[in-house]
C-alpha cells in the first residue's frame, strides 16, 4: 500500500452526528468528510457514532467470548451483530451507496470497562455497489478535553475497503488535540432582582480551547512523568520546558514552564524479539497562568538506550531447495516505522521492560494550527 495524500480536518460531534470544518474555520458542516477532498476515500461516523449505536442500541445481540492478548494486553472479547433492518449504516460509492447490515467484535478492558477496540463488518451488502468487503477497525482511550474532564474517545481508526475487482483503498485516520465547548445559562423569575443583576440574564458560553502559540518556535520538553511499562494508555503525564522559549529576541515562555499530556500508546511485543511501541502526547504548555495549545512537530528525541525511531525485524531464514541440488537460502527483514503527528512523539523501545528516565528529552517545533 502506497500513502496518495494527507487530509487534516476537524471534526465536531454532540453525541448524536458529527460535523467537519478545515482547520482552524469557524464554520462546520454536516457534509460528508469527502466534500474536502477531490479524491480517495474518507469515512464519518467514526468518532463517536459507532459506539454509541453499537452499546446502546437494543437491536444489538451480545456474545462474551472469554479474553485475549492484544498487544500486551489481557482484555475482553465481545461479538456482536446489529441485522440489516435497524442498522443505519451506509457504504456510499461513485457507482452509488446502499444500507448494510453490521457485525463484528469489541474488546473492553476488565479492569476499567473501557472499550479499547472496536471491529466492524459490513454484511448484508447491495449486489448493486460493487464490494466485496468493508471493514473499521477502532482504537479508543482515555483523553483529556479541558483541564477538568477527562473522557474516553477514538484515538484512530481504519477503514479497509476491498472491490469486486481486487482493488483495495485504505483510510487512516488519527484523532489529536480533542477538546471540549459548553454553555451556562441562567434564569431569573424575579422582576426586581432581574432589574438589580441584569448580568445574571442570557447565555455565557464557556469556550475552553487553548490559546494558539505562534508557529516556529522551537521547544524542548523534559519528562517529569518516569514511563514504565505498568502504565495504561491515556495515562496522563508531565513535563516542563526544558530552556527559554525565544520569538523575536524575547522570552515566549520560560524555561521550567509545565507541560500536560498523555500516554497515546503502549504496546508490548515479543516477536521477533522484545520490544514496546510508545507514544507521548503533549496537549498544553503553561506560561504566566495562560494555557497555550501544544500544536507541534517532534524534530529530535533524546538517544537512550533502547529507543528506536525506526526498527528492522528479521525473519527466519527460507532455503528453496533445487532438482540439480543446489538450494538458495534468504533473509527477509521488514522496515517498521510510526506516524508523525501534531504534539506527538512515537518510538519503538527494545527490552524487555520499558522505563524512560524523568528526564527525557524531546524537541518541537510549533505548527500553525490553519493551513
Amino acid at each position: 500500500m502506497h500513502p496518495l495524500d494527507t487530509i487534516r480536518l476537524e471534526v465536531l460531534t454532540d453525541g448524536h452526528q458529527e460535523l467537519y470544518a478545515s482547520p482552524g474555520d469557524r464554520s462546520f458542516s454536516a457534509r460528508h468528510p469527502m466534500s474536502f477532498a477531490g479524491s480517495g476515500m474518507l469515512s464519518d461516523g467514526v468518532f463517536g457514532q459507532y459506539m454509541r449505536e453499537i452499546l446502546t442500541s437494543g437491536y444489538i445481540s451480545n456474545a462474551y467470548q472469554g479474553e485475549e492478548e492484544i498487544a500486551g494486553r489481557r482484555l475482553a472479547r465481545y461479538d456482536y451483530r446489529l441485522p440489516l433492518l435497524w442498522s443505519g449504516q451506509a457504504i456510499r460509492t461513485l457507482e452509488g451507496s446502499g444500507k448494510v447490515g453490521l457485525h463484528g467484535s469489541y474488546w473492553v478492558d476488565p479492569r476499567t470497562y473501557d472499550v479499547v477496540r472496536m471491529e466492524l463488518n459490513a454484511d448484508s451488502i447491495p449486489p448493486a455497489l460493487p464490494i466485496a468487503e468493508w471493514v473499521t477497525n477502532i482504537q479508543y482511550a482515555r483523553t483529556v478535553v479541558s483541564h477538568t474532564l477527562t473522557v474516553l474517545l477514538p484515538e484512530s481508526a481504519e477503514v479497509r475497503s476491498e472491490r469486486f475487482n481486487g482493488e483495495i483503498s485504505v483510510n487512516r485516520m488519527e484523532f489529536t488535540h480533542c477538546r471540549t465547548f459548553s454553555a451556562e445559562t441562567n434564569v431569573v423569575f424575579d422582576a426586581a432582582a432581574a432589574a438589580d443583576q441584569p448580568a445574571r440574564f442570557g447565555v455565557s458560553s464557556v469556550d475552553d480551547t487553548l490559546r494558539p502559540l505562534p508557529a516556529g518556535l522551537q521547544i524542548a520538553v523534559k519528562l517529569r512523568t518516569r514511563i514504565t511499562d505498568d502504565m495504561a494508555v491515556g495515562q496522563l503525564i508531565d513535563g516542563v520546558v526544558a530552556g527559554d522559549v525565544m520569538a523575536k529576541r524575547k522570552p515566549v515562555i520560560a524555561a521550567g514552564s509545565p507541560v500536560r499530556g498523555r500516554i497515546r500508546r503502549l504496546e508490548r511485543y515479543t516477536d521477533p524479539f522484545p520490544y514496546f511501541v510508545v507514544a507521548l502526547e503533549f496537549t498544553e504548555v503553561q506560561a504566566e497562568g495562560i494555557r497555550y495549545r501544544f500544536y507541534a512537530d517532534p524534530v529530535d528525541i533524546q538517544p537512550i538506550a533502547g529507543v528506536e525511531q525506526k526498527l528492522w525485524t528479521e525473519d527466519r531464514s527460507e532455503t528453496a531447495k533445487f532438482f540439480d541440488g543446489g538450494s538458495l537460502t534468504r533473509q527477509r527483514r521488514e522496515n517498521l516505522f510510526l506516524y508523525d503527528l501534531p504534539g506527538v512523539v512515537s518510538f519503538f523501545f527494545k527490552a524487555t521492560k520499558l522505563e524512560l528516565p524523568q528526564d527525557f528529552r524531546t524537541v518541537w517545533k510549533t505548527r500553525l494550527v490553519a493551513p
